[in-house]
C-alpha cells in the first residue's frame, strides 16, 4: 500500500464529500458564498482592472471560437484558462469579495469563477458545484492555518495567491469527479506553481488583481496537467523543501490531518468596498458619526488604530493616485467614509479620488499601530477610531469582530441586498432575481444550465 501524505489525506477526505453528508449550515453558507461572489464578479467585469483583465484575455485567445468560453458580465468570450484568470481578477479588484481572515486568504473570487469556466467547458450539476466550493473552500483555508498564511504580508507574499492554487485544483478536482489519487497528484502539481507578492499595493499597482487570477489559472493548469500524464510531488506539504516548512518553521500540521470540521462558515463577507484590514475602522467610525450626530465639517482629526501587523499595510498619508492604490488607503477610506457616510464602490471612481474636500480630510487622518489590538489577529481584524472635534470634543469606538465574520454576520437578506447592488447594474433586475433563484436551488438542480443562462453564460 502506498505511503499516505498530506496530499492523499487531503485529496481522499474531499474527493469523497456528498452532498447528503455535509452539514446543512454549511451548505447554506456555501450558496451564499457563491452568490455573493457572482455579485462581485459582475461588478468587477465594470472596474478598470477587471476590463483590462478581460480585454488581455480575448487578446490571448486563440484557436477555435468553439474552444472559447463566455467572460461573465461582458459579450466577450476567451479560452478556458485564461477566462478562468480573467474573471477572477475581477472579482477580487472590487475589494468586496470574501475572505477568511484567520488564514488570510480571499477565496470566493478563486474557487466560483473556476468553477463557472469548468462548467461551461463541461458541464455538471448542482450538487457537484456545491461540493466542489466546499472542497475549495475547505483546502484553501486549510493549508493557509497551517502556515500561519497572515504571517506572510510582513514578507512580502499574498496569502491568497499562495494558497488559493490549491484550493482551486481540489475544487475542480471534486465537481470532475476525479478519484482521490488523481486529486492528490494536481495538489502535488498545483504546490510547484504556489506564490504570489503583494508589493505595489501603496502605488495602486493594477497587475496585483492579475497574480490573484493567476492563482485561478495554476489550481485549473494542474488539472489539465494531471490529464496530460505529468505526476507531481507526493509528499508536497510536508517535504523539508515542501510547500510548508519552505514557508514557516512551525506547521500547523493538525489543520492538514484532522479534517472532520467545517471552516467554510467562518469565511467572512465584505459589507465595505475596502480592504478588509480597514472594515473595522470604517464600521467604527460610520457608527460614532451616527451615534453622535457628527457631521463631517466638525471633524479635526481621526485616528485610526489598528493591528501591527496591518498598520504598514494601510498606513498612506499621500492622496492616492487610482483605485487600487485608495482601496487600502487608511487615510483615504478614513476620509471618504467620513464625508460621504458610506463605503461603496462608488468611493472609489475618479471623481471621488480627486475630491478636494476629502483630500483635505485625508491629510488629518492618521493611522496607527495599537499592541493592544495584536491579541486579537488574525482570528479578527480589529479598529479603534479616535474622533478629535473642532469644538475639543472627543469620540473613541472600537470594533474586534468587524461585520461579516461569523461571529458578527451579515444576514441573508444583507447578503442579498449586497448581490442585487452590484449585479443588477450589469445584468438587469430580472436576470439578477433569476441567479439568486438558480442559486438557492443547487442542489435540487441536475444541471447548471439555468444559472449559466442567467449569468450571461
Amino acid at each position: 500500500m502506498a505511503e499516505e501524505t498530506l496530499s492523499t489525506r487531503l485529496a481522499r477526505r474531499h474527493a469523497a464529500l456528498q452532498i447528503d453528508d455535509i452539514p446543512s449550515a454549511v451548505i447554506q453558507a456555501a450558496k451564499l458564498h457563491i452568490l455573493d461572489t457572482f455579485g462581485c464578479l459582475l461588478a468587477g467585469s465594470r472596474i478598470e482592472p477587471g476590463k483590462r483583465a478581460y480585454d488581455l484575455a480575448v487578446a490571448n485567445a486563440g484557436g477555435s471560437t468553439d474552444d472559447r468560453i463566455a467572460l461573465l458580465g461582458s459579450a466577450a468570450r476567451a479560452s478556458y484558462l485564461d477566462a478562468a484568470e480573467a474573471m477572477a481578477a475581477a472579482a477580487h479588484c472590487g475589494e468586496m469579495d470574501d475572505i477568511h481572515s484567520a488564514s488570510g486568504t480571499c477565496i470566493g473570487a478563486m474557487v466560483v469563477p473556476a468553477l463557472i469556466a469548468l462548467a461551461q467547458k463541461n458541464g455538471g450539476s448542482g450538487p457537484a458545484f456545491l461540493e466542489a466550493v466546499v472542497a475549495g473552500y475547505e483546502i484553501t483555508s486549510r493549508v493557509g492555518l497551517a502556515i500561519d498564511a497572515p504571517a506572510l504580508f510582513a514578507k512580502g507574499w499574498w496569502p491568497s495567491t499562495v494558497c488559493g492554487t490549491f484550493g482551486v485544483a481540489a475544487a475542480g478536482a471534486r465537481f470532475l469527479r476525479w478519484p482521490a489519487e488523481k486529486t492528490a497528484n494536481a495538489l502535488g502539481i498545483a504546490s510547484l506553481s504556489a506564490g504570489g507578492m503583494i508589493t505595489g499595493g501603496a502605488e495602486g499597482a493594477t497587475a496585483r488583481h492579475l497574480v490573484f487570477g493567476h492563482a485561478a489559472h495554476n489550481g485549473l493548469r494542474a488539472l489539465a496537467a494531471v490529464e496530460a500524464g505529468f505526476t507531481g510531488p507526493t509528499r508536497a506539504f510536508e517535504d523539508p523543501r515542501g510547500f510548508c516548512l519552505t514557508l514557516t518553521a512551525s506547521p500547523r500540521w493538525e489543520y492538514l490531518q484532522n479534517l472532520d470540521s467545517y471552516f467554510l462558515p467562518e469565511v467572512a463577507l465584505k459589507p465595505y468596498a475596502c480592504a478588509r484590514q480597514l472594515h473595522a475602522g470604517v464600521e467604527a467610525l460610520l457608527a460614532l458619526m451616527q451615534q453622535h450626530t457628527i457631521a463631517p465639517s466638525s471633524i479635526k482629526e481621526i485616528t485610526l488604530s489598528v493591528p501591527t501587523a496591518n498598520a504598514g499595510m494601510v498606513d498612506r498619508p499621500s492622496p492616492p493616485q487610482n483605485r487600487a492604490a485608495a482601496l487600502g488607503s487608511g487615510q483615504y477610506v478614513m476620509a471618504a467614509a467620513a464625508l460621504r457616510g458610506k463605503m461603496n464602490l462608488s468611493c472609489f471612481e475618479d471623481a471621488t479620488l480627486k475630491d478636494a474636500q476629502i483630500l483635505g480630510l485625508l491629510k488629518r487622518v492618521a493611522v496607527a499601530s495599537e499592541k493592544d489590538l495584536d491579541r486579537y489577529f488574525p482570528r479578527s481584524w480589529p479598529g479603534r477610531v479616535h474622533l478629535r472635534l473642532e469644538d475639543g470634543a472627543a469620540h473613541t469606538n472600537e470594533i474586534i469582530i468587524p461585520k461579516g465574520e461569523s461571529a458578527h454576520p451579515m444576514s441573508q437578506a444583507e447578503v442579498e441586498e449586497k448581490f442585487l447592488s452590484l449585479a443588477a447594474p450589469i445584468i438587469g433586475d430580472e436576470r439578477a432575481a433569476s441567479v439568486m433563484r438558480a442559486v438557492e436551488a443547487l442542489e435540487r438542480r441536475e444541471s447548471l444550465k439555468n444559472l449559466l443562462a442567467a449569468l450571461g453564460a
